[in-house]
């Protein structure tokens, strides 16, 4: 088996050729899905697989059935509603690893008491979760993931902090474009016609340095490599709340560990887990990103604040010029009382893409899920100690954990949905 990529499934598992690895983001849509109580053979569309005792059947719109383990379902779908065995779960936006398969003849084994299925050209063999691999079809993978990028780039590169500057940089290039076209403007009213010539191939070639770096960042996905990375920040911070639970953490997929932990029906956890080391991590933890999301609500809010000052300003500003140049007629009141606008419409722009009012609406639902189970930490362990014998109160810090492994879940993946739809515009 070759490839590219020096992290690959299992050789037991998978025999055939695969492609570099890539990551893949799941779309999100509402499926039903069935527990199994029996064990029961499913026909899948890439062949028999076994569904254990346990395992889900998920349920697709055009009839086909395929089987996941539970602890996939917690990890990958919202609970939206349970009767008995049925369930309906929203799947989220899930980051999953991926290899194209490149070779004919592929197989793929889903692991003892599963079955064994064909890997045709074209598929993809996918990593859900640390030891959960599967295979997708051609023709399922368009239409249920979209292609992120190579995972070597995504790890080489901060996304974050590229995609951030490059915003700012679209952002900015309309009011300066616009200040050049008026000095071109006012330098071919002087009979300064070389001078103007040169300012206006400065626009033009600002605006096509504009337009390619917007066509750039659209082609190469860049919105989405730094949601990935925005989306996975907040979910690996609280893996020690993970662990407290009893689950396995995970630093490849933390969000899918947060979510199977705040949704897993499963009774095994026990006080042994509840280590002090543990407890002082999670409470040092919770503190530290309150004072975190604190800032960055103020930082908004301040944001917010400037963007209205400056727009009663320019306002007056504006009328000032536009009376000064009836006046007098003043070319230089003319061309600020032209340039202006056009300030006050790059910086509303950014702020309206930065989506600064849900944002603040997003942090401070989660700060105040936070500030509950800061309370709750220290009024039930203080001493970063449980009592062996307070089954009350281990049920109440077991539901304070689910509640805040969830709260942090629900705030990665608004922080995901909020970096998605951060896309930037064309420069005019």
């Amino acid at each position: 088996m070759s490839t590219s990529s020096s992290n690959l499934p299992p050789s037991h598992l998978f025999k055939g050729e695969l492609g570099a690895e890539i990551v893949v983001l799941s779309v999100s849509v509402v499926r039903a899905a069935q527990l199994l109580d029996a064990a029961s053979d499913i026909e899948t569309a890439d062949g028999l697989v076994k569904g254990r005792v346990g395992d889900f059947v998920m349920m697709q719109a055009n009839g086909e059935r395929y089987p996941i383990r539970a602890s996939v379902f917690y990890g990958t779908y919202q609970i939206l509603g349970r009767v008995g065995s049925r369930f309906v779960g929203r799947r989220l936006l899930h980051a999953r690893r991926a290899w194209p398969v490149k070779s004919i003849g592929a197989e793929l084994d889903y692991g003892p008491g599963r079955g064994k299925v064909a890997a045709p050209l074209g598929g993809w063999v996918y990593r859900s979760d640390d030891d959960d691999y599967g295979f997708i079809n051609a023709e399922a993978k368009k239409s249920a993931h979209i292609v992120v990028g190579n995972a070597r780039s995504l790890e080489r590169t901060n996304w974050k902090e590229l995609f951030q500057r490059t915003v700012q940089i679209v952002s900015l290039l309309p009011p300066a474009m616009t200040l050049i076209a008026l000095f071109a403007y006012k330098a071919a009213i002087s009979q300064d016609e070389s001078l103007s010539q040169l300012l206006l191939g400065v626009e033009g070639a600002c605006l096509v340095f504009g337009a390619g770096l917007v066509w750039w960042v659209r082609t190469d996905r860049w919105v989405l490599k730094a949601a990935v990375a925005v989306g996975t920040e907040v979910a690996r911070e609280f893996q020690c709340a993970v662990e407290l639970l009893g689950q396995k953490g995970s630093e490849l997929f933390p969000s899918m560990a947060l979510w199977r932990a705040a949704q897993s029906t499963e009774e095994s956890v026990a006080t042994g887990y509840l280590s002090p080391e543990l407890l002082r991590r999670v409470k040092d933890q919770v503190s530290a990103t309150y004072e975190r999301v604190r800032t960055e609500i103020e930082a908004h809010h301040r944001e917010e604040k400037r963007a209205a000052r400056l727009s009663w300003i320019s306002v007056m500003l504006v009328l000032c010029c536009l009376v000064y140049a009836g006046g007098t007629h003043s070319q230089i009141a003319e061309l600020v009382a032209i340039w202006l606008p056009s300030v006050v419409g790059a910086l509303h722009s950014s702020v309206w893409r930065r989506q600064i009012v849900n944002r603040i609406g997003a942090g401070r639902e989660f700060l105040s899920e936070l500030e509950f189970v800061r309370t709750q930490l220290i009024s039930l362990v203080p001493n970063d100690r449980l009592d062996p014998n307070g089954g009350a109160q281990f049920e109440s810090l077991r539901a304070t954990l689910r509640m805040l492994c969830r709260a942090a879940a629900e705030h990665s993946q608004r922080q995901l949905q909020f970096a998605i739809s951060e896309d930037p515009n064309l420069p005019v």
